[in-house]
């Protein structure tokens, strides 16, 4: 499947894509828990890709002129942790792969568009967050040489409390 991927920032016009995209990756996870269809505050924020593009950099995997996936690349991820102070730390959020595509390399692939940039723009690590149920992002980023981050986690309360982990990937030389 990555062979013919092409890896790139998005464009303002493919925000409606990486919206829908984003949505139809994430439901899923959270279908054994009591969240609305949309995923209430949550999905609204998964929506909310010209938001994150104030911020980061909207990247998108395509093939076959179809966009089969997404991340929002930070530059500096202190401006995205709750916790912790960071220095130097590019990261990722919202990376998600069209559930049809998933297991094919496709998040790989965005993950590694990230390990390259971040140490070719000097940062000392890469940085991201995921959820406890997010199993098989932690899986992938495991592999990669991600390693629990503490610092940066923090758990989201309410009626389904969901604990958000940290992970990092140290690029030093």
């Amino acid at each position: 499947m990555t062979s013919n991927l092409l890896i790139r920032e998005a464009q303002n016009s493919e925000y409606a894509s990486v919206a829908n995209l984003t949505m139809a990756a994430y439901r899923p996870l959270f279908a054994g828990i009591n969240l609305p269809e949309d995923l209430g505050w949550y999905g609204a924020e998964l929506r909310d890709v010209a938001g994150r593009a104030a911020r980061s950099e909207i990247i998108v995997a395509i093939t076959d002129e179809q966009i089969v996936g997404s991340l929002a690349y930070h530059d500096d991820y202190s401006e995205e942790v709750k916790s912790g102070d960071p220095q130097n730390c590019a990261g990722f959020r919202v990376l998600a792969t069209d559930p049809q595509l998933q297991g094919r390399g496709i998040g790989e692939a965005l993950t590694r568009w990230c390990i390259d940039r971040a140490r070719s723009d000097g940062r000392a690590a890469l940085l991201l967050n995921t959820t406890d149920y997010m199993k098989a992002a932690q899986r992938l980023y495991r592999r990669l040489g991600f390693e629990p981050y503490p610092e940066i986690g923090y758990e989201i309360g309410g009626s389904q409390p969901v604990e958000v982990l940290g992970f990092r990937l140290e690029l030093g030389d």
